[in-house]
């Protein structure tokens, strides 16, 4: 009796799998390199977005010799996330948001006038900002599904939430002080300025040139350099 209840069983079980209603959905096809569902997301699909890294060194003049800066130790170093959209083949375009920490060191000479004119052993102004910027991608040469060569061109803007001034100096006796000032009156909260890319994968030569000032107008104090030139490393995978 029970081997006729088990092999009843196993003909509904055989029957029911037979049903064309049953048929198990494929979602991921054996077969290498085909896909039945494709989210549109990747590299060089229509949406990407990755984190990056980059470190970008104070250039060019300042508008007057009191701006003069100390170049190889004035720099910035950035974190920040970038959306992709894919137009065509040809073009790309995105948005991306960032948090740097920029810092210029003024050059100790008779004609300082930034932030003051009082000689110091070290000094630096520390500008902490939170940034945002769009841009426009012209890809080229042969990517597969990967980011491959590209030129960016856009324009950015960003909050200095936090400026400070620090000073560094010894004293008769060995001894030393160090002066932090925040809260101060004469940086303007936000800037902006035009920025350009050229990357292959994940290494990226880039620029900005800040078109606003970084310092009020009653203020009277000579512009600092507005030309940052640095290196990016995209994190995403080769």
């Amino acid at each position: 009796m029970y081997n006729t209840i088990i092999l009843s069983l196993a003909l509904l079980l055989l029957a029911a799998g037979s049903k064309p209603g049953n048929a198990q959905t494929v979602i991921i096809s054996e077969e290498p390199g085909t896909r039945e569902l494709d989210t549109g997301y990747g590299m060089n699909r229509k949406h990407y977005s990755h984190s990056w890294l980059s470190v970008d060194f104070i250039a060019g003049r300042p508008d007057s010799r009191g701006g003069d800066i100390r170049y190889w130790r004035s720099r910035s170093l950035s974190y920040g996330y970038r959306y992709k959209r894919k137009y065509s083949e040809v073009f790309s375009g995105g948005l991306e948001f960032l948090i740097s920490r920029r810092a210029f060191y003024p050059e100790q000479d008779p004609y300082k006038m930034v932030p003051d004119t009082v000689i110091n052993d070290k000094e630096k102004l520390v500008f902490l900002q939170a940034g945002t910027g769009a841009y426009q991608r012209l890809n080229f040469g042969r990517r597969g599904d990967h980011i491959g060569s590209f030129l960016d061109l856009g324009i950015y803007g960003g909050w200095n939430f936090h400026v400070r001034h620090i000073t560094d100096n010894s004293l008769e006796g060995g001894e030393r002080v160090r002066v932090r000032r925040t809260r101060l009156d004469y940086p303007v909260k936000f800037e902006y300025g035009l920025l350009a890319r050229l990357g292959s994968g994940n290494v990226v030569l880039r620029g900005t040139y800040r078109l606003s000032d970084l310092f009020k107008a009653d203020s009277g104090l000579p512009e600092l350099p507005r030309l940052t030139l640095g290196l990016e490393i995209g994190m995403h995978p080769f």
